[in-house]
C-alpha cells in the first residue's frame, strides 16, 4: 500500500504567517498559542509544528518575511524614476502603502521594539530604510534640486512622521498624501504670510496713477 509524503509548500507557510500576523498584531506575544495560529490559518497543530519549530521561529519567520517585502517594494518604488523629490514621493507612499496593506505588522514592530531593544529584528529594514532616505536627500542637495539642512537627522523625523501617520493618520489615505508630506519636510510647514494692504500701499493706487 502507497503512502504520501508531506512535504512542506510556500502557500501553506504563508497561511501560517498571515494567521500568526493578525494574532500577534492585536494580541501579546505570549497570550498567542500556535493552536490559535493553526486554527486561524485552517491547519492541524500537527502541521504548523512541521513548519516552524515554536512560535519564536515562526515570529522570526513573519519579520524575516515582512523584511524582504518592504526591501523589495522600496527598491521598485524609487527604481525607474529621475530626480530625488520624485523618488522620495516614491519611497514615502511605498512605505504609507505597504504597512496600510499589513495593518497588523507596525503594531507587532512597535511592541517587540520595547520587549526585544537594540536587536530587534526589523533593525536592519529600518536601518536600510534610513540609509535610502539620506542618501536621498544628499543626493537632492548635491544636484541643487532643494537645500536642507542635516539630511541624517531630516531623515529619522521623516520616518518618525510616517509612523505617525500610519497610526493616527485619516482614512481613506488622501490621494496627495505623500506629496504633502514631502512638501512639508523640504518646503518648511509654516505658508508664506498673506500680502497685507497696509503692507503694500502701492495697491491703493488708482489706476491712472500705476
Amino acid at each position: 500500500m502507497g503512502f504520501s509524503v508531506r512535504t512542506k509548500t510556500p502557500l501553506q507557510a504563508e497561511k501560517m504567517l498571515q494567521a500568526a500576523a493578525g494574532l500577534f498584531g492585536t494580541q501579546r506575544f505570549h497570550e498567542v498559542r500556535m493552536e490559535d495560529i493553526a486554527t486561524a490559518a485552517g491547519v492541524g497543530k500537527g502541521t504548523i509544528y512541521r513548519y516552524f519549530s515554536d512560535k519564536e521561529d515562526l515570529y522570526l519567520a513573519l519579520l524575516e518575511r515582512a523584511s524582504r517585502q518592504m526591501h523589495d517594494r522600496l527598491e521598485r518604488s524609487v527604481r525607474n524614476l529621475k530626480g530625488s523629490t520624485a523618488r522620495l514621493k516614491a519611497m514615502v507612499t511605498a512605505i504609507i502603502s505597504f504597512f496600510d496593506e499589513q495593518p497588523h505588522l507596525l503594531s507587532l514592530i512597535q511592541r517587540e521594539e520595547v520587549l526585544r531593544g537594540p536587536d530587534f529584528p526589523w533593525k536592519k529594514t529600518r536601518e536600510e530604510m534610513l540609509d535610502l532616505m539620506i542618501g536621498l536627500l544628499e543626493e537632492g542637495n548635491t544636484r541643487g534640486e532643494f537645500a536642507v539642512r542635516d539630511p541624517d537627522l531630516l531623515a529619522l523625523l521623516l520616518l518618525a512622521g510616517l509612523r505617525g501617520v500610519l497610526r493616527f493618520g485619516k482614512r481613506p489615505r488622501p490621494r496627495d498624501l505623500a506629496q504633502r508630506i514631502v512638501d512639508i519636510f523640504l518646503k518648511g510647514a509654516v505658508a508664506s504670510p498673506p500680502v497685507s494692504l497696509s503692507d503694500n500701499p502701492s495697491l491703493f493706487a488708482s489706476p491712472s496713477s500705476v
